[in-house]
């Protein structure tokens, strides 16, 4: 299951929240807008100046803004700031296979599929800017939904259904 951890959450709801106001925001007005301890958001906020996502600007009216268009800034590339691997891999799909204990090294239907997931993860990832994320949710929804369809249209379904010669097992359900 692909899991991302508390700190990648708080960011990227910091880079969401900085994108939203377009403005220079300090880190007690980030901190409190987020309902985030200032230490995390300063720990998070030199985690992705560092990583090119956001600029400070010094002085009495100082504070964080985007380094650049948040149409321009991906998810990934959030994630990545933080050290984070957006679509990490599965240790089958690793060069050295030498470390892992499966008994399946050498030909195994299963690395197709992690594969397959991390190339989907990663053009998710990849593909969703932050401006993105401050659409509508059913507008992100759409937009997810087109990077990465979450269910087949009922001609490829009957098609599949007719080719492997198996009944439709969701009988009733429309897939459009």
């Amino acid at each position: 299951m692909l899991r991302f951890t508390k700190a990648e959450e708080q960011a990227l709801r910091l880079s969401m929240r900085l994108a939203e106001t377009g403005r220079l925001l300090n880190l007690g007005e980030l901190a409190e807008l987020e309902q985030l301890p200032e230490p995390t958001v300063a720990k998070l906020l030199s985690m992705m100046r560092r990583g090119g996502i956001v600029v400070a600007v010094r002085g009495r009216n100082g504070g964080y803004e985007l380094a650049t268009d948040p149409a321009h800034i991906s998810v990934a590339a959030v994630l990545k700031a933080l050290g984070s691997d957006p679509a990490p891999s599965h240790p089958c799909l690793e060069k050295d296979q030498s470390q892992t204990d499966c008994p399946r090294l050498g030909d195994c239907g299963l690395r197709s599929v992690w594969r397959h997931l991390q190339g989907q993860v990663a053009r998710l990832l990849e593909g969703t800017s932050l401006a993105d994320l401050l659409l509508a949710e059913q507008d992100v929804g759409t937009h997810v939904n087109n990077l990465w369809p979450q269910r087949a249209d009922l001609e490829t379904a009957e098609t599949l259904a007719a080719a492997t010669g198996r009944e439709r097992l969701n009988e009733g359900v429309d897939f459009r």
